[in-house]
């Protein structure tokens, strides 16, 4: 009696799965809006809950995925920044970047107390070094001889 080596019991492999090349994929990606993530595609983000493509699709190196991280909420950082902040993001002297700060710092402090607040600026004060205080003296005089004009 011959025993069989061979333990395949599809050899013709009918009914398998075929996977999904790189380049089709990317395809799919392509066609989809530029701000969806690597989860709106599995199904599980906020933009979309059909699945598209499979984890281990999404996982893929060489990929591009358009969207990484977090979505920003402009409305949100565009509430808290002040009107020369917006006016310096659109001429293009400040970077995103530096607007969501600004915007993050002005929402942080208005939920401060006013006793807070005085009492958070002086403990920044007294950890100034005598150049930050030379600028920060500068600063204030610029300001306030534009205010009075």
């Amino acid at each position: 009696m011959k025993k069989n080596l061979d333990f395949n019991r599809n050899p013709e492999g009918i009914n398998q799965h075929v996977l999904r090349s790189d380049e089709e994929i990317q395809k799919i990606i392509d066609s989809k809006p530029k701000n969806w993530t690597k989860k709106d595609f599995r199904g599980e983000g906020k933009l979309n809950k059909e699945k598209i493509l499979t984890r281990k699709e999404t996982e893929r190196t060489g990929l591009i995925f358009y969207q990484t991280g977090k979505r920003i909420n402009m409305k949100n950082i565009l509430n808290y920044s002040t009107e020369e902040s917006i006016e310096e993001f659109k001429k293009g002297e400040i970077d995103l970047e530096t607007l969501k700060n600004r915007s993050s710092t002005i929402k942080w402090r208005s939920n401060m107390t006013e006793k807070e607040r005085k009492l958070y600026d002086k403990k920044i004060y007294d950890n100034l070094t005598e150049k930050q205080l030379e600028n920060k003296r500068e600063r204030q005089q610029k300001y306030y001889n534009i205010k009075r004009n």
